[in-house]
């Protein structure tokens, strides 16, 4: 895929979180697990009495970028964009939070080798569409029918924080003291020329002219030397808030070795989205222990009043170790969660997550939850809304294909 179709792609799906946010539409471009997750988080935005809209705006000169990795028929590119994001939560008309920030855009986008968008005819109208418009069912008669999954989709996203919106830095900085240059400039010299009557007119001028020019220019030193101050209190204020975040600098380089030999194609891009993913499944549902995503037994109350849940850009390896086939992993996830128990506030979290996994060295990025394999009958479910094969009644257990989170603390 071209890297101006990717970057097409995640403009597109950012636009339809956002519509998404305002309307509930569900966004074309998202995986069938990632509308779950996002259904699930709506729900508990409702049941408070809220309405939340959240929406990722382009900034000058911003950076853009993917890493990739390829599976065994799935390519999975982690890609990401600058931002100012811009959120509002509202109750009764009334606002109750807002917030605007810069910061960076990430999204995981699964895209099959070879895929072909190709037409399908919907079972209710006869109407004949690509694959792609037909992800939610029919648009012409609203016939809901399973289609073969349309590809690119994305999995996962997130956004991290940033201390200042890169691009538009030194502008602002430049236009705020022309302007404060100019407003002390004027100021300063009507004043020197009414003080300064025991001198000539063409004289007055002059001197006003000069004094204002020198006084402004100490005024303009002393607010540039103030935002420079400040912007250093905030690079500090950042960098104790992100203190923690250093014992997660070398898990990527630790976990890609460790996994080397089980999942050659292993990526922890892929792997932290995933580790996302899971946990806002986990966290806005009701019902946990119908999940096939989650096998533990904590209490998991302390997720109940979470309406919204970022990532803060860093897992802590703690734990890993191979027993009987099986992976198991355990890592510090640092979030940054959004409570509401009548009233709104943010909080940084450290969760503890162990997660588990059969050793499979062909595991394939492009799994989804909506279509597994009954390994005691064969027969094909949806596991994303159910434990068991309705067809033999067996339990599906998700480590047989993919990471499953069966434990979360918090800290």
């Amino acid at each position: 895929m071209e890297k101006t179709n990717q970057r097409t792609d995640l403009d597109t799906f950012i636009d339809e979180l956002h519509e998404f946010s305002k309307s509930g539409k569900k966004p074309a471009l998202a995986s069938r697990e990632l509308r779950f997750q996002l259904e699930k988080q709506r729900e508990r935005i409702k049941r408070y009495g809220l309405e939340m809209e959240e929406k990722i705006d382009h900034t000058k000169d911003e950076i853009y970028g993917g890493l990739s990795r390829k599976g065994t028929s799935i390519r999975a590119d982690v890609v990401y964009r600058e931002g100012v994001r811009r959120m509002s939560i509202r109750k009764d008309g009334k606002q109750l939070y807002r917030k605007e920030e810069p910061v960076i855009f990430y999204a995981t986008e699964l895209y099959r080798e070879g895929y072909s968008d190709d037409l399908c005819v919907c079972p209710g109208c006869g109407n004949s569409a690509r694959k792609s418009k037909m992800r939610e069912g029919c648009p012409y008669c609203g016939t809901v029918f399973e289609v073969e999954d349309a590809w690119p989709v994305f999995s996962c996203w997130y956004d991290v924080r940033s201390i200042v919106e890169r691009g538009r830095l030194i502008p602002d900085l430049k236009r705020n003291l022309t302007i404060l240059f100019g407003i002390s400039m004027t100021v300063s010299f009507v004043l020197y020329l009414l003080n300064s009557s025991d001198m000539d007119m063409p004289w007055r001028i002059l001197a006003a002219l000069f004094a204002a020019a020198f006084s402004s220019a100490g005024i303009v030193f002393v607010a540039y030397m103030l935002n420079s101050l400040f912007l250093l209190f905030q690079l500090m204020k950042e960098a104790g808030r992100s203190l923690p975040l250093l014992k997660g600098i070398k898990t990527g380089k630790k976990l890609e070795e460790k996994m080397k030999e089980y999942e050659p194609d292993f990526s922890f891009s892929y792997f932290e989205g995933r580790v996302l993913s899971l946990l806002r499944m986990i966290a806005f549902s009701e019902k946990r222990d119908e999940l096939s995503v989650y096998e533990g037994e904590e209490d998991l109350s302390f997720l109940d009043d979470l309406i919204d849940m970022q990532y803060r850009g860093a897992l802590q390896l703690l734990d890993f170790m191979e027993k009987d086939n099986v992976l198991h992993v355990k890592v510090r996830a640092f979030m940054d969660d959004l409570h509401y128990n009548g009233r709104i506030f943010r909080k940084d979290e450290d969760l503890t997550v162990t997660l588990e996994k059969d050793v499979d060295p062909t595991f394939d990025p492009g799994f989804s939850l909506n279509k597994v394999e009954c390994r005691n009958c064969g027969a094909s479910f949806d596991a994303l809304h159910r434990k068991k094969c309705p067809y033999c009644g067996s339990e599906y257990k998700l480590i047989h294909d993919d990471w499953m989170i069966t434990s979360i603390r918090r800290r």
